[in-house]
Parts: C-alpha cells; structure tokens; sequence
C-alpha cells in the first residue's frame, strides 16, 4: 500500500512510515530512524524562545528558536543545530505553509536547507529546518554572510523600495567572483518566490557561504535557501509582487512595456533581468518558461500531499497557476 511521508511529501511504502513519516527521511534530516517531537506546545513556546522577533513581514512575527535532539524530543539549546518555528496567532496553517513551498523549491533542485514538521506535545505541526552553517568539526562553522552585508545595506533596509535585485545579484555575484552559473541561479530564487507568492525575498534571506579554512575573500556561492513561503492565504501581507524592484530602472519609476501593459511581472521582466547580468535574451526565455512549467508541476504533486487543509491548497495553487499565467503572457510591443 502507497502512502506518503509528511516530512518530505514523497510516495512511499507504508511498511517504511513511522508516524507518518519515512525513515528515510527521519535518517536524512535527524541521523536516526524514530520519529521526532518538540517540547512543550505552542502556547509555551514564548516562555522557552530564545529568538523571538516582531516586525512587519511574516517572517518578523514568527517566534522560533535553536534546539537539539535528545532521546526523540527537539528540547531547547543555545547551540542546537535545529530552528523550530511553530505557526503564530493569525497565520493558519504557516508552519504547513513553509514546509511545502519549500518542497517545492526542493524538487526544482534549487538547493534548500533540510526541513521537515514535527508535532508539539498536543499534536499540533510545527516547522523544522537544520542548520546548514554546522561543520563535522565542532565549534567550527561555515562562513555565512547574507546579502546586506554583501551589499553594504543597513538590515532596516533589507526590502527598501531603493533596491533591486538586478543591481544587490549584481554585487552578490561579484563577491562570488562572478560567473553566470551563480548568476542565474539567484535569478531563479526571485522567479520561484514570485510565482509562489513569497514577496519576502529580501535581502538578508539571501546568503553567501565560504568553508572556515579558506584563505580567499571569494564566497563559494549561494547557501541553501531558508524561509520561503506563500502569503496567497493572508490577504494582510498580500500586498505587493516582490520585495525589491526586480530591475534597477523600476527604483527610478522606469518598467517594462509589458509590466506597464499589464500590471504585473511576466517573462518580459525576467528576460531582461536574465540581459542585464550578461545571459542571452533567447536563452533566457527558454529557461524562465521551463522553469515556470516544472514549478507548477511540482506544485501539483507536492501541495497535493501536503498537511494543508483543503482550502489553503487551493489558494495557494490558485495563486502558482496565475503567476505562471503571468509569466507566460507575450512581450508586449507598442
């Protein structure tokens, strides 16, 4: 009998689920084989968080904090190599929210770090994601630098009306010492978050990684990509396409023919986005509607397994498949 894993949304065999989740996917994201649980519940997470936050993006109001696995429980810990993020007060469901855009993005093989749900002590699901900054060498970490400070932008200003992802890629890449590989890749982050619906792309969830005995100031590339979701289902955060122009002229109240013809971004923006950073406009075009039909795809197959309720499937897969309409709208010529 085929059944389905609630960590990674996958097919499997009922044999190899342990409370609804694969060992395989138990091994992959904690080393063991048993399920996992969190300490505590929701209403008790303030009086144990050790990171809790508020500001004006969803990611602001989620409370979430560091801790470690000890005999099948995630239990608070300074140094843990876990975040666990439980839904807040007034976003249904956000916690189910983050862990499937984030399978989505997983299944484009746009490199995401490791996450998965596990349930509080009362049942309810709660969002998991591994540090991916931990070597094998305790003590010793990663060098991670996110895309302010590669920027040389103020964090108040991550997701300021000044910037562009055209001009702050620009700099990342630099820093990475170019290459159109590193490039497009970032370009695709900013394409995938605005067909989900995650217009909160700003700069300090974009990251860089160096490994610790490097002896160069060129970052590696990209980390892994953390904290994506959908605001299709919270209409108080569903107010704007992106969290930085997508080209630089827009800062100055410049768009495209196209984003003035019709009100919104489509394959137009993205073409020249993909122009601007040194790749070809038709090479450009082929790889943005691919990847718009392989995200809708496996928008598809993911939410339908997800732990969402109906009616939040729906929306956010109302909301993939207008952007992807969108996308695939022709330049518009006058």
């Amino acid at each position: 009998m085929y059944l389905y894993c609630k960590g990674d949304l996958r097919n499997t065999t009922e044999s190899y689920l342990q409370e609804g989740f694969s060992t395989a996917h138990l091994k992959g994201m904690y080393g063991q084989s048993n399920p996992v649980s969190v300490k505590g519940t929701s209403d008790a997470f303030d009086d144990m968080v050790i990171d809790h936050t508020v500001g004006t993006s969803i990611s602001g109001v989620q409370r979430k904090m560091f801790m470690t696995l000890e005999n099948n429980v995630l239990v608070p810990s300074n140094q843990g190599e876990y975040i666990v993020k439980p839904t807040p007060t007034n976003f249904p469901q956000l916690a189910e929210n983050e862990h499937t855009i984030m399978k989505i993005a997983e299944r484009l093989k746009l490199g995401v770090a490791k996450c998965s749900l596990a349930p509080f002590e009362d049942g309810e699901l709660v969002y998991v994601t591994k540090r991916f900054d931990l070597t094998k060498e305790q003590g010793v970490n990663l060098l991670i630098e996110d895309g302010a400070s590669i920027c040389d932008v103020h964090p108040i200003n991550k997701g300021s009306d000044a910037l562009s992802y055209e001009k702050c890629i620009k700099t990342m890449v630099k820093a990475c010492g170019g290459g159109l590989g590193v490039a497009a890749q970032a370009i695709k982050f900013v394409l995938f978050s605005y067909i989900v619906g995650n217009n909160d792309l700003h700069l300090k969830n974009f990251s860089l990684q160096r490994q610790p005995n490097s002896k160069t100031h060129i970052m590696d590339g990209f980390t892994p990509l953390y904290d994506l979701l959908s605001v299709a289902p919270y209409p108080v955060y569903d107010n704007e396409y992106t969290s930085l122009s997508v080209l630089d002229s827009e800062t100055k109240g410049e768009f495209s023919t196209s984003y003035e013809a019709y009100g919104h971004y489509t394959k137009h923006d993205f073409i020249l986005l993909f122009s601007a950073l040194g790749i070809k406009e038709k090479v450009a075009e082929k790889v943005i509607l691919l990847f718009a039909d392989d995200l809708q795809i496996a928008a598809i197959k993911t939410i339908q397994l997800s732990n969402l309720d109906e009616h939040l499937k729906n929306i956010i897969l109302e909301r993939i498949n207008a952007r992807v309409k969108f996308i695939k709208q022709p330049i518009y010529n006058p």
